[in-house]
């Protein structure tokens, strides 16, 4: 991916991870659905050149998206329906996302190996930010970590979380809001001081 497609995709990962509930298993499966679409969708645009279609490749591709979409909500429909019926239209943000950025914005004249080595790690990027954001509102939140299980997700209660009141701040869509702003800041933070030492020779 190029750095813009990145700069692009991973506001649109912030801006998922703001509205979507604050527990750990909506962010695991917001996570693999944007994993999946990535990768997918790499191979997918390779089997359209392969088979020269490429004058309809993004009808083809905006199709594909949704199908993966609606098989996602399909599958977390049967697992877990009331965690589909929760999460409702969000599970169609990370497509939206990927088709406008990913797909829109990426060369098309690169190879399928150069092209999944360069959006697997962007991946691997999005979803452990969906990851690591939604595990924090989960156990500052609600003092908990929710996980997969057949029926409803699972909830292991660490802490009361009145005991620490002012954390179930983050579990609201305003603190996700803010949780991501410092986030921003501390990566922009890193990311200059690593641009210094490298202009440094270091």
């Amino acid at each position: 991916m190029s750095k813009k497609a990145i700069s692009v995709y991973m506001a649109a990962t912030c801006a998922i991870g703001i509205v979507s509930p604050g527990r750990f298993v909506c962010g695991l499966v917001i996570a693999v659905e944007i994993f999946m679409l990535m990768i997918l969708g790499d191979l997918f645009r390779s089997l359209l050149k392969v088979l020269k279609l490429e004058k309809i490749q993004q009808v083809l591709l905006l199709i594909f998206v949704v199908y993966i979409t609606g098989m996602v909500k399909l599958i977390l429909t049967f697992i877990m329906p009331e965690l589909a019926l929760q999460m409702g239209f969000l599970l169609f943000l990370p497509a939206i996302s990927t088709f406008t950025t990913v797909f829109l914005i990426a060369e098309d004249n690169l190879t399928l190996k150069n092209r999944l080595a360069s959006d697997f790690p962007a991946a691997l990027l999005f979803a452990s930010y969906m990851l690591f954001v939604s595990l924090l509102r989960d156990f500052f939140g609600y003092g908990t970590i929710s996980l997969p299980n057949i029926g409803r997700p699972l909830e292991i209660v660490l802490f009361n979380s009145e005991s620490v009141s002012a954390m179930t701040f983050l579990a609201t869509i305003p603190g996700a809001l803010i949780l991501t702003s410092l986030l921003l800041a501390l990566f922009l933070f890193i990311e200059n001081k690593i641009h210094i030492l490298q202009k440094v020779g270091l």
